[in-house]
């Protein structure tokens, strides 16, 4: 069954607002990319997904992977996150693609395996990793069929579920948690930085953009 990716990513002038009072904009660039990276990375490498579609307007940087399963896609600045990824599933589903995993960047305990395992409880319908602070959504599997419209931000792992199941599709609730935490304001930082230890060297390089 052909299974694509997609990652959305803010504009650089826009990214990790919220981390302003502690990272200037370049060091909140330089994070962004790191962290979209990784995940870029980890998905290369997960056989079972033939693309990744970077949903983004920084074309510059797309340009700089030279990689055959991106593809970028242009993110329509006058509307929202939800909707950019309501049009992307049905883009996709005119492509005859069966299934989108959707996945945020900033996600910075994240592993390959915690996609991994991802995949492999998906099974039907819609499989969905909660953000443990405010109840968002950070990663989801979804059976294109269904047409299922998004939600994003507070809450919407709860919204994502109800949608679901009044359309009679089978639910999967997951907790994964390097896919749990996600990296939204000073607070997560901090959280972050305590969680550093010298043998990890993810941890090491958001150590490194602090200095």
């Amino acid at each position: 069954s052909v299974m694509w990716a997609v990652i959305p990513i803010n504009s650089f002038l826009k990214t990790m607002t919220r981390l302003s009072k502690i990272l200037d904009q370049n060091k909140r660039i330089e994070l962004t990319k790191m962290m979209a990276d990784r995940m870029i990375n980890y998905l290369t490498n997960i056989p079972e997904i033939e693309k990744i579609v970077l949903l983004t307007n920084e074309s510059k940087w797309v340009k700089t992977y030279h990689n055959n399963k991106i593809i970028h896609r242009k993110d329509k600045t006058s509307i929202d996150l939800k909707e950019n990824i309501n049009l992307t599933a049905d883009w996709l589903y005119q492509q005859g693609v069966k299934q989108m995993l959707y996945v945020s960047i900033d996600l910075p305990f994240a592993e390959k395996n915690d996609l991994i395992e991802l995949l492999n409880q998906h099974t039907k319908g819609l499989t969905i990793v909660e953000a443990k602070k405010d109840g968002g959504t950070n990663a989801l599997i979804i059976d294109l069929s269904y047409s299922m419209r998004f939600q994003f931000g507070k809450h919407s792992f709860e919204k994502h579920i109800r949608t679901a199941e009044s359309l009679g599709i089978q639910t999967n609730e997951l907790q994964i948690e390097g896919l749990s935490f996600d990296l939204d304001d000073v607070d997560d930082w901090k959280d972050l930085i305590d969680r550093n230890s010298e043998s990890d060297l993810v941890l090491n390089q958001f150590y490194e953009i602090q200095k």
